[in-house]
Formats: structure tokens, sequence, C-alpha cells
């Protein structure tokens, strides 16, 4: 069964999200609508565990990493000097 979306509004709303969040437009739909289902307490048959554990990991791999704003190491911030002291 395939969904079609007749308004142009929507479907430009589902793409802004699926760029925004990094993901498929098929997957801003499918989290919708089970984040409502799961509110109404319909029954959401999910993957394993494992499995939605295992998609989240390779998500997080594809992340770039992020270079901390802030360069100084943990003791500059904080203030200490050479010897340990403020």
């Amino acid at each position: 069964m395939s969904i079609v979306i007749d308004d142009p509004r929507l479907e430009q709303l589902a793409q802004q999200l699926a760029a925004a969040e990094g993901t498929t437009v098929e997957r801003v739909v499918r989290e919708s609508l089970l984040s409502r289902a799961g509110r109404r307490g319909l029954t959401v048959h999910q993957r394993p565990l494992r499995e939605r554990l295992t998609d989240l990991a390779r998500e997080v791999d594809a992340l770039p990493s992020r270079v901390p704003a802030d360069r100084r190491t943990a003791e500059e911030i904080l203030g200490y000097d050479d010897r340990g002291q403020w």
C-alpha cells in the first residue's frame, strides 16, 4: 500500500523535516504516525530493540564530528594554574 500526499504544503513540510533531521520523508512520516498512534494507545509493532539500536548506532557514527567551540583544556577553563590551584 502506498500513501499519496496531495497537499503540497504537507509534502514540503515533510521534506523540510527530513532535510533538517538528515533522514528520509518516509522515516519522518513513519515516526510521526508511530508517535501519534502511541499517544492514542494503539498497538504498534516495532522492530526488535537490537535492530533499532543498531540502526541508531549507524546514524550516530555517520554524523560529522564536531570540533568543540572552546579549544581550551578543562584545566584552562576552570582556571587552574601549573600547580593545580586557582
